[in-house]
């Protein structure tokens, strides 16, 4: 690989898919994890170097978030929401914040969630908020935590010019907000994302920024992208890792196995080598074709220049489909090879997780319905549109 990042990740697959297995990490990140990754830093790879990241491309983030997620998804999906939420947190809080949360000994991992289930009223130069926040993933390693607020005023939310209710984040400390505690979920079980409580307090104005990210604060890659892509980003990264492991899973498996009355291994039968080349294909292309939106999304931000609609809506689009690509190829790879779910099993595992990733909201099938008008436009247009 070229991307050191990819490599830095790649050099503690052994000590991740290690840490994964004891029981003692199954809710949440192996603290041994957790130092291991930050001694690497990887949790800052999309924070501005002005703060001491690295401010990468998103195709560099993809690359080693999908490492990563070919040792262990928990892992990788943990790391990857820490990640984005501490882009969140260096893009687009206040200079004052950024100094607080910045400023110590090392730099902080962020845990955010973006729903707005919290309620805040501002008076003199505070928000009074509280609220229960869903998914906090990687929250328990996390040294700041951000819920979404709907802003009240006189018992009704306040309305923006563009139609949209007001709503602020704010990255509070960890003994500021209470842990909810219930976790307990079928796949992704490592993850952690249990729910939390902002008790009813007052926040400075200055702590707070504005949810809808469209006030970066200061310059980097991702903010020149927008906040949806760096997460469409991470979450395919996730996906690509757990159907790159399942394919090597199966392809070892087979290469030893034998089915009832063979006399050959399975990956000398016809039916594996048709289903597996198959779906290995739609790997690779899901694959190329992830990695050929996000550069051309990477030149334009170098560029300076924002994303059109239409390219938006591409990457909505291949967000949505590698996630059904990648949910089908771990579902063939499992079933080319495994009659039963005894532990340890990566497939198993590969099973489970993916079972879980591939419904999450970013790729929902609104992303395709969104998406279709400027494409399916592009095409009546043109036999070759961009």
């Amino acid at each position: 690989m070229s991307n050191p990042y990819a490599e830095r990740a790649r050099s503690l697959r052994d000590l991740i898919e290690a840490e994964a297995a004891k029981p003692e990490n199954a809710g949440t990140m192996s603290p041994v994890a957790v130092e291991a990754l930050r001694e690497q830093g990887l949790f800052w790879l999309l924070v501005p170097e002005a703060l001491g990241g690295s401010d990468v491309s998103t195709v560099t983030f993809i690359e080693m978030v999908e490492e990563l997620a070919s040792s262990d998804a928990p892992t990788s999906w943990s790391l990857m929401a820490n990640s984005v939420a501490t882009m969140v947190a260096a893009t687009y809080s206040t200079d004052a914040h950024v100094a607080r949360m910045f400023g110590g000994d090392q730099l902080p991992i962020m845990s955010s969630t973006y729903a707005p289930t919290g309620k805040a009223t501002f008076a003199d130069g505070h928000y009074r908020a509280a609220g229960t926040h869903n998914w906090g993933t990687g929250i328990g390693h996390a040294d700041w935590v951000s819920g979404a607020n709907v802003v009240f005023d006189n018992g009704a939310p306040v309305m923006q010019a563009d139609g949209k209710p007001k709503v602020v984040g704010a990255f509070l400390r960890k003994d500021q907000i209470q842990l909810a505690g219930n976790w307990d979920v079928v796949g992704l079980q490592a993850t952690g994302s249990v729910d939390y409580v902002v008790p009813e307090q007052d926040i400075p104005e200055d702590w707070t920024f504005n949810q809808y990210w469209t006030e970066p604060q200061r310059a980097s890659r991702s903010a020149n992208l927008g906040t949806l892509v760096v997460v469409c980003a991470g979450h395919t990264a996730v996906m690509l890792g757990i159907a790159r492991r399942a394919l090597h899973e199966a392809a070892k498996a087979a290469s030893k196995k034998k089915r009832l009355y063979s006399a050959d291994c399975i990956a000398n039968t016809p039916v594996f080598q048709n289903d597996f080349l198959k779906n290995e294909a739609l790997f690779q292309a899901a694959r190329a074709l992830t990695i050929d939106i996000f550069a051309e999304a990477d030149r334009l931000a170098d560029a300076g220049q924002g994303l059109s609609d239409l390219q938006i809506q591409r990457v909505r689009q291949v967000t949505t489909w590698t996630h059904q690509v990648c949910k089908d190829v771990v579902n063939c790879a499992f079933g080319s090879v495994s009659s039963a779910l005894r532990n340890p099993s990566p497939l198993g595992k590969c099973l489970t997780d993916i079972a879980v990733a591939a419904h999450h909201i970013i790729a929902g099938p609104m992303s395709l319905i969104d998406a279709a008008p400027p494409i399916i436009a592009g095409w009546a247009q043109d036999r070759h549109p961009a």
